[in-house]
């Protein structure tokens, strides 16, 4: 039993350590809290030494007072002749004498406790300001110092190649639909129409040729006799008539 019971401390030693360890603020907040039980023990303590010595005091206060009154008894009762009575009542004197003397003996040595008591709970309670103190500048730090560690993680954590890639990826895929529009495009006309559209340009042109040509003849630079000869136009082709294609 001896040896489980020391395993089992040591396995939870070594958990407490190792979440101390992750946690600082928890030692720190133990430490402050330490400091603060020892200064709630020192302030009770003082305050009874400080009770102690006042209940000294006035004891002492009180018992003067009787030795004051039994001495003026005695002077009474001698000055009417009781002899007797002045005798005991100064034997009560001695003893409240005897006890005063007691008495302020023992609260020279209470003074002194308290004295002690008090100086040492007023520098428990600087120290304990103090934990306090450094224990907020060890949180702040230590705050700063997970906040840093948490943008370093960030900032490894981002890849730039990655993003790099997949730009490039993108970029080749608009690339490529772009291009297989255009293909698509391209085989979506026919040969059929695109002999039509070369013959319409041949036509046009033709048209642009006779009105040249009659141009020419109302300025007097071809003769009249020339626009029946140059009825055909290129490639021996009449004007006006097909191209020779069926079209």
């Amino acid at each position: 039993m001896g040896r489980f019971t020391r395993a089992v401390r040591g396995f939870f030693g070594r958990f407490l350590s190792g979440v101390e360890g992750r946690n600082p603020e928890i030692l720190l907040e133990n430490a402050v809290q330490d400091e603060l039980e020892n200064l709630k023990r020192l302030q009770v303590a003082t305050a009874r030494t400080m009770a102690y010595e006042k209940m000294l005091s006035s004891d002492a206060a009180e018992k003067g007072k009787v030795a004051t009154v039994k001495e003026r008894q005695a002077r009474e009762l001698t000055a009417r002749g009781q002899r007797e009575a002045a005798i005991e009542v100064l034997q009560q004197k001695q003893e409240a004498e005897a006890r005063l003397t007691e008495l302020e003996s023992r609260l020279v040595e209470a003074r002194r406790n308290s004295e002690e008591m008090e100086q040492a709970f007023r520098d428990q309670e600087r120290r304990y300001n103090e934990i306090v103190r450094e224990r907020a500048a060890l949180m702040e730090e230590h705050q700063r110092a997970k906040a840093l560690r948490a943008a370093n993680e960030a900032r490894s954590s981002v890849s730039l190649a990655d993003s790099s890639r997949d730009l490039d990826k993108a970029r080749q895929a608009i690339k490529q639909a772009s291009f297989e529009a255009q293909a698509v495009g391209e085989l979506g006309t026919s040969e059929t129409e695109r002999q039509i559209a070369a013959a319409e340009v041949d036509l046009k042109r033709l048209d642009a040729e006779r009105e040249l040509e009659m141009m020419e003849l109302q300025m007097g630079i071809r003769p009249a006799g020339s626009l029946e000869d140059g009825a055909e136009g290129p490639g021996g082709r009449k004007a006006g008539h097909g191209t020779g294609d069926g079209t």
